[in-house]
């Protein structure tokens, strides 16, 4: 029988918004040692957990998360194929895999089926919630050596240089790249495998750096910047 916990907190946010959190491991001791973690952190809403993948699925389709940490190793449906069903279910919500496997392979395999980060168990807390906050910022949080020989979007010097003066992150340019395709919100979450919730931030933030009122706008002025 699946064990499910919730718990509700309201604060000041990591990122100016409530968080809502979806915690997915069998072992009740670290869920209660992580879910301890976070509730010390300011901006945590609620956490919710479950002890196996099919629950999980469940949660994910119908709970609107900002973040999930999930397991490999669970009973029913294992971490790789929650990952795997996510777009069939419809859920955006970035995964964060917390799991005791360092094996290259498994990384590798959590990043092809779309993981934004991936964390041993070992981890400290600090690093953990360095993770999140990453995610949260529409980056990838992988260990160092995994990401030797991964295709990263080819940015200009004048671009890169425009973004770090305004604080743009490479997660924020891709998406203003896609704004200028003309995609809609869903599209770009779907293609960058980010919540609804991250992209709408990331272009709020956009229209701000750019001054501007309307995706229209938008896209003139980083026209404008020659930001291809």
């Amino acid at each position: 029988m699946a064990v499910l916990a919730s718990h509700t907190k309201t604060n000041d946010s990591l990122h100016g918004d409530e968080l809502k959190i979806l915690l997915i491991d069998d072992h009740q001791l670290f869920l209660d040692g992580l879910t301890a973690i976070l509730y010390s952190v300011p901006g945590i809403q609620a956490i919710d957990s479950a002890n196996d993948g099919k629950t999980a699925l469940t949660m994910l389709q119908t709970g609107d998360y900002d973040v999930a940490l999930i397991d490999l190793r669970l009973p029913l449906a294992d971490g790789f194929s929650i990952l795997q069903n996510m777009e069939q279910i419809g859920s955006l919500t970035p995964v964060i895999v917390v799991t005791a496997s360092q094996d290259p392979q498994d990384i590798h395999r959590a990043k092809q089926y779309g993981a934004m980060g991936y964390m041993a168990k070992s981890a400290s807390s600090g690093e953990i919630l360095t993770a999140i906050h990453a995610v949260l910022a529409g980056e990838l949080a992988f260990p160092d050596h995994t990401l030797s020989g991964v295709r990263r979007p080819h940015t200009s010097q004048p671009q890169q240089h425009w973004a770090r003066q305004h604080n743009l992150t490479t997660r924020q340019v891709e998406v203003l790249r896609l704004v200028k395709q003309g995609l809609p919100n869903q599209e770009i979450a779907q293609q960058l495998f980010l919540s609804l919730a991250t992209v709408k931030s990331h272009i709020s933030t956009l229209f701000k750096v750019l001054d501007a009122k309307n995706r229209a706008e938008a896209i003139r002025k980083a026209q404008q910047f020659g930001l291809d």
